[in-house]
Formats: C-alpha cells, structure tokens, sequence
C-alpha cells in the first residue's frame, strides 16, 4: 500500500477531454464530422483516501433504445483510434495493474463494451466486469466481449454499485460516463468505495464538444428560442477544475494529467449521421414529437461544422 497522512491510499487515473479550437474540417479530412471531432484528452492520476460509505440512489439519467444505442455505438468506434482514449486508457491500467496477476477490474458506463475487451485482450489473467445502466448497452457488450473468457458483464448503476463489496477492485476504468449521473458525488464515492488500497480510477471527460452547437442550432429552430441545455449533456464537466474539485471531494489525491486528440467519422448511412449528430437531444425530440422538424434543421446547419468525405460525414 501507499501511505498518504493517515490511512492507506488509493491511485486514480482521471481522463479529462476537449476537442480542437477550430472545427474539425479544417484539420482532419478523413474525420469524423466537425462536432465530436479532434478531441483532447487529459489524464488525471490520482490518489484516494480511505473510502467513505456512497448514499444509495438509483440514475435517472436518460436511458439508451436501440436506435440510440446503434447511433452510440458508431460514435463510440472512433474512439478505437490510436490517440483514442479505448489505446490510452488500457496503457494506463497496465502500468498501474504492474505485472500482477489476477487483478480486478471494473469498466463503468460501458456502453458497447469498450474499453473492457481492449483491457481484457492485453491482460488475459485479470478479471473484467464490464458494466452499463441500459439494458441495450449491456447486450451490445455482452456480444462484444462473448469471446473473451475473462470478461464478465453486468446491468449497474454508477450511482448505486449494490452487491459490490467495498475494496473489491485494483482498478475502475469509466470512459466518458461521469458527465451523465444525477449525482456525480454519489458515482465518485461509489467508485471510491470499490476500489482496494492502492487502487487506480482511470476516467475521461469532456471540455469542448463540437456537437453541442449544433444541437443548440437543431432546438433553437424547434423552440423559436435559444434551448436549456439538454438533460444528456456530455459537458456537464467541462467547466475548468470542475472534474477534479469533485474527485478531490470524494476522497483521490495526486492528479497527473496528459493530453491527445483524434478524428472521427460518422459513416454514410444520412440517417444514422442525423442520429449520431443530435445523440444528446432524443429524450426532448421524443417529448416534443418533432423528429421530422429535427431532422430539417439538422440538414441545414450540419453544413457550418462538417463536410463530405467520399459520402462520410465528417
């Protein structure tokens, strides 16, 4: 064990990410359009104190169906990239795992299933439960991972991990899920209560969004007026510190921080791209019944943040 003040202490890894300051079309062609585009990534490491009992609340963060499952999925392959945080997040959880057999592992908010199976493929003799809130989630990563023995895959709650013991993992890995919990604090002591003495968190978030302007455009013509921001907002923690004072708050100590950017390609299916493109808003489209004029006004500003590339929006 670490020894910090009083107590043993737990190692945490923390992702912080931004995309570029300028829209993607001007920088990566091949990309994927401009809105989610070149993302910056900031690792933090970090240290904990001694665990404190989380209350016990259940998410009531917006739910994933199919079609926004399907659409979740493609965004999420572009994060296979090399400078993606799926290649960046694995490295970090082999050197904190050290050559050591047997080690736990717990994957939060794991949509398709990633990154567990590139964490289980290069430590085939650690144990890996891979967990999502949404049931779609959960198959698509129950399929993703079938192949691979050491990867087992639950339904969980980040805010109400009941039936995990306490000090029961070496490592948690939560690729961009912090942002969406109703209680933020709840998920981070939840975390912080599962995580052994020495343990290490590796997370990643988001500072700037490329979709969101345009989602902001897509309700400003449905409202007639500027929107709230929407109940699924990917930069719920994009405020500067914001991520770190509440991991502080939970308890980790010590935070390292490195940065990276990489592209991404929503594909050629025109559908899916509207899709992808408004991920955040199906909740209020599904409110307001107005998919037809949502998807209108996503054609008409698409254009000031992305382009074509061989039918790929980009």
């Amino acid at each position: 064990f670490e020894l910090c003040g009083r107590g043993h202490c737990k190692r945490a890894i923390l992702v912080r990410d931004a995309s570029a300051a300028e829209p993607l079309r001007r920088h990566c062609i091949t990309a994927f359009y401009i809105i989610t585009a070149m993302l910056q990534r900031t690792l933090l490491r970090v240290a904990a104190r001694a665990a404190p009992r989380a209350l016990r609340t259940l998410s009531t963060a917006p739910q994933f169906d199919e079609a926004m499952a399907k659409a979740y999925n493609i965004v999420a392959e572009n994060h296979r990239h090399a400078d993606g945080p799926w290649t960046r997040m694995r490295d970090k959880v082999i050197e904190a795992v050290d050559g050591r057999d047997g080690c736990t592992i717990l994957d939060l908010a794991r949509g398709p299933g990633e990154p567990a199976a590139t964490i289980a493929e290069a430590l085939p003799d650690a144990g890996i439960l891979a967990t999502d809130v949404a049931e779609p989630m959960v198959a698509a990563a129950t399929n993703a991972t079938s192949h691979l023995s050491n990867v087992k895959v639950q339904l969980a709650d980040a805010q109400n991990l009941e039936g995990m013991s306490d000090a029961s993992f070496d490592v948690v890995t939560c690729c961009y899920g912090y942002m969406f919990p109703t209680e933020k604090e709840t998920a981070l002591a939840e975390t912080l209560r599962v995580l052994k003495p020495g343990g290490t968190l590796v997370a990643t978030t988001w500072d700037i969004l490329y979709m969101m302007p345009l989602a902001r455009d897509v309700m400003t013509d449905i409202l007639g007026k500027e929107p709230p921001t929407p109940d699924l907002n990917p930069m719920s923690l994009a405020e500067d510190g914001l991520f770190r004072s509440l991991v502080e708050g939970a308890g980790f100590v010590s935070v390292e921080q490195t940065t990276s950017t990489y592209p991404f390609d929503l594909g050629t299916d025109k559908y899916m791209q509207f899709r992808c493109g408004t991920l955040p808003l199906k909740q209020k489209f599904d409110e307001l019944d107005c998919w037809a004029q949502a998807e209108s006004a996503f054609w008409e500003h698409v254009p000031k943040y992305a382009s074509v590339e061989n039918g790929a929006l980009v």
